[in-house]
């Protein structure tokens, strides 16, 4: 196996990348944010596998041409190796000054033609010998994505013990920084769960991939999102580009809005429901759900009425949020 981290912290990096995958974690884009480090720290005296606050500091700086979010992903990065190294028994330091996340992505909120269209173009996959059963992944993996605004990583990540065809609830074991969550699904996605396992993952054990690739492995984000890219462009919808999207996270944002706008529209009140979405989301707080009435109530104008009736005053800006 070819050695994959060469400064000070290299066998640290190489326990904690393992942990990651052995939790189910792709762990790519942040193995090589953690090679940068190693390599960066290698300029430092360095007692071992301590990373010192002169260290964190200065990898904390922002760097020549750097955009606001790749440094944020930077510091996160390094802090949560600092806490694994400080669960180790090494005495790291742990920052609480994180940089400013900013992101140029404007959220894009599919209309429900646009998704009756993309999910023609899903369903009328046919079979590929090099990948048997991507017909029958792909509109499924779609349908979660949207039908229970699921983060592409939670979804791919999920294995047959995850999802419960009898009470059709799906078991996020490690969403985002590691929160457990139970999301119930409606009854026509639990069928459709039952129908594709009776037919992909018959015999299957227990912690096999639910999505898989040949044999057994899970399917990479950058596969998804190619594909993803390619299914817009069948189904006549734009890809504007990284910062204008749509983007496979456009699938959960539509998924709140969607749902905001129904509630709004029946006259639900919101401040009672915010909560229950909040931990159906997987969030940490109800207001970075909340960023999502903003947007809600600026996709659909008509219901900004009662947005105000209801959500007066926890309405926050637009630009931002937490993960969303």
């Amino acid at each position: 196996m070819a050695v994959r981290f060469s400064g000070p912290f290299a066998p640290m990096c190489e326990k904690f990348v393992a942990q990651k995958r052995m939790l189910g974690a792709e762990y790519t884009q942040q193995e090589n944010i953690l090679r940068r480090f190693d390599n960066f720290s290698s300029a430092f005296e360095v007692e071992p596998y301590i990373i010192s606050q002169e260290l964190a500091s200065a990898w904390s700086c922002k760097f020549p041409n750097e955009t606001d979010m790749n440094r944020y992903n930077r510091v996160m990065e390094m802090l949560r190796f600092s806490k694994f190294l400080v669960t180790e028994g090494y005495p790291s330091f742990l920052t609480d000054s994180y940089p400013v996340k900013c992101s140029t992505h404007t959220p894009y909120i599919f209309t429900k033609e646009e998704l009756q269209r993309f999910f023609r173009v899903v369903d009328s996959l046919e079979s590929c010998p090099n990948v048997p059963h991507r017909h029958l992944i792909m509109p499924l993996l779609f349908r979660l994505l949207y039908g229970c605004g699921l983060r592409i990583s939670e979804t791919l990540a999920l294995t047959k013990a995850d999802v419960n065809l009898e009470t059709g609830v799906l078991h996020i074991l490690h969403g985002k920084n590691g929160r457990e969550r139970l999301v119930p699904m409606s009854p026509s996605l639990t069928k459709r769960c039952a129908d594709y396992a009776k037919e992909v993952l018959e015999g299957k054990p227990s912690d096999a991939f639910f999505f898989f690739r040949m044999a057994g492995l899970p399917y990479s984000r950058s596969g998804i999102g190619k594909a993803f890219r390619g299914f817009l462009w069948d189904a006549g919808i734009p890809y504007l580009g990284k910062d204008r999207g749509p983007s496979i996270h456009d699938l959960r944002h539509t998924f709140v809005c969607h749902r905001l706008n129904q509630w709004a529209s029946e006259g639900t009140d919101l401040n009672s429901v915010l909560p229950l979405l909040s931990k159906y989301l997987g969030h940490t707080s109800v207001v970075a759900t909340a960023w999502y009435l903003r947007l809600t109530a600026e996709v659909y104008p008509e219901v900004i009425r009662t947005m105000n009736t209801y959500a007066a005053g926890i309405l926050p800006p637009l630009p931002g949020g937490e993960d969303q």
